[in-house]
């Protein structure tokens, strides 16, 4: 079975015969959990060999599952992260259904333990404060008192984000109250002999079955399962973080404007709304709208691929949508001017920061990626013969572009002009360029502002602060004279061809350092 099928129970887990309801531990809130639970990935409770009485025990142990969780949440919340708020969504109905069933099974699990149980009776006050509660005639102050705690935990268990005196948070507090009325009457039946009697309600009235016990495919349950198919087997080639990111960032953005996390109900009209309203607010350009759009398209696309039978089975309701035309800035106007870099490099010799003084120059010389030169190590720096080299590779759970944007670049005169052997050599194993509280820092924010101070926007709008050397150095290479394969190679880029996926051994590196040698320094005064 997948990480999901549509239209099966949530949380539900079936081995050799046994059943469990089992939860996800999103990784950031792991360490968080009590012992003996912490740093576990996911929580599970059994539910022994019986089907029926697996699936009646099941709702109950979600909850518990989810508080927990729940807990945890608050506890990370010291880390200044904003708490996930209604992470497990659950209708009115569903959350009286489950108290329901709750508190109906705690009552059997008590008879079968104390044989005094059935001799106390109900308390009669309460049951009619309940009655009061679930008919309407209770203020908010005195629902809370009555099945505040109730509310407060489903809040933690990320059941409800339903704010006193909202009209859902009263529709709660009456739903809850009614679940307790009903399980009530039944205690009271009970101790009388009667276990035929049903909760008359129309709340509470239906049977529950599977089908409604199942919840909506959201989002996240997609993109969770992409990311464990993509990391299955051997040699197998995982999602980056950064890209699992990106596309949770749009679902959650597009969730947020549809008022809904149920990827299953989306339809077209939504996505051609969204992409409208993303225009109008005008805040985005229309290249990132329609990026936006393709990522959301995409994990539906997922989704499809996963369970197509039974997920979107008549198709992709954002297939077909048009999405924004958009006009790109001509690639010399995003480069940097000899002028421009003269400035920038000549501004970073003076830096003390070791990002701010080496990455500029390592991309000028290079046609790296900022992101790539920042997560440079010591360890990918060697020695062929007297050259100097660097890896830019994903080894160390780091990630690139692309397949073509492992390679393998000689370290330019100029660099070692400017010391940076020198540098390497010194520098204590790990990265070269960390953070002042943390190894691993976001570079091309920071890259890009201070680029900004010494080329204004104002001055320079369309130069783009970190691309903008890929650009002049592909423009080094052909003003020098550098072949094509050479420059494709050092700057990561591919052509398609199947050549490209021959050889590339160590053989090639000399030829690769004479390549590099044809590109005249920048001279900086």
């Amino acid at each position: 079975m997948g990480a999901w099928v549509a239209g099966k129970i949530r949380y539900w887990k079936e081995r050799n015969g046994r059943y469990s309801a089992r939860i996800v531990v999103p990784p950031r809130l792991r360490p968080f959990l009590p012992p003996p639970d912490t740093d576990k990935s996911e929580l599970e409770v059994q539910l022994g060999g019986d089907r029926r009485t697996a699936i009646r025990k099941h709702a109950a142990a979600v909850a518990t599952l989810q508080y927990k969780i729940g807990l945890a949440e608050q506890k990370a919340n010291a880390d200044g992260k904003a708490m996930a708020s209604g992470r497990y969504p659950l209708s009115v109905e569903e959350i009286a259904r489950r108290e329901y069933e709750a508190q109906i099974e705690f009552d059997a699990e008590i008879r079968q333990h104390d044989h005094r149980y059935a001799m106390l009776g109900v308390d009669v006050d309460r049951a009619q404060r309940l009655r009061d509660g679930f008919s309407g005639s209770l203020s908010d102050d005195e629902l809370e008192e009555l099945v505040g705690d109730r509310i407060a935990r489903l809040q933690t268990t990320g059941n409800t984000s339903a704010a006193k005196g909202s009209p859902k948070w009263r529709a709660t507090a009456q739903a809850l109250c009614l679940a307790n009325y009903e399980a009530m009457a039944r205690q009271d039946e009970r101790d009388h002999g009667d276990f035929t009697g049903r909760p008359s309600h129309p709340m509470l009235a239906g049977e529950t079955t599977e089908e409604e016990s199942a919840a909506p495919i959201t989002f996240d349950d997609i993109i969770d399962a992409e990311v464990k198919l993509r990391a299955r087997g051997k040699n197998a080639k995982p999602l980056p973080d950064r890209t699992v990111k990106k596309y949770r960032d749009a679902a959650v953005e597009f969730a947020t404007f549809r008022n809904s996390k149920n990827a299953a109900a989306v339809t077209a009209v939504e996505g051609k709304n969204w992409i409208e309203a993303m225009q109008d607010a005008g805040h985005l350009g229309n290249r990132t709208v329609k990026m936006k759009f393709q990522n959301v398209r995409t994990v539906l696309n997922w989704g499809r691929q996963n369970d197509p039978e039974n997920f979107l089975p008549t198709g992709n309701p954002l297939t077909g949508i048009k999405t924004p035309d958009y006009t790109t800035t001509p690639s010399y106007l995003r480069a940097f001017t000899m002028d421009e870099a003269k400035v920038v490099l000549a501004a970073a010799r003076k830096e003390t920061k070791q990002m701010l003084r080496w990455i500029p120059w390592l991309c000028a010389y290079s046609g790296m990626r900022v992101s790539e030169a920042a997560s440079l190590r010591k360890e990918d720096f060697f020695k062929v013969g007297d050259r100097w080299f660097w890896k830019v590779t994903t080894a160390g759970n780091r990630s690139l572009k692309n397949a073509s944007s492992e390679r393998r670049i000689p370290v330019h005169k100029a660099l070692v002009a400017e010391g940076l052997v020198e540098l390497v050599e010194r520098a204590d194993a790990g990265r070269l360029f960390r953070g002042e509280s943390k190894e691993e820092i976001n570079v091309q924010p920071r890259i890009s502002s201070w680029v900004r101070e010494l080329v204004p926007f104002e001055k320079r709008p369309e130069l783009s602060p970190n691309h903008g050397w890929r650009h002049l150095f592909e423009d080094l290479c052909r003003r020098d004279g550098m072949q094509d394969d050479a420059r494709n190679y050092l700057t990561g880029r591919t052509s398609g061809h199947s050549h490209e996926h021959y050889g590339r051994s160590e053989v090639m590196l000399p030829g690769l350092a004479d390549a590099m040698d044809r590109i005249k320094p920048i001279p900086i005064a």
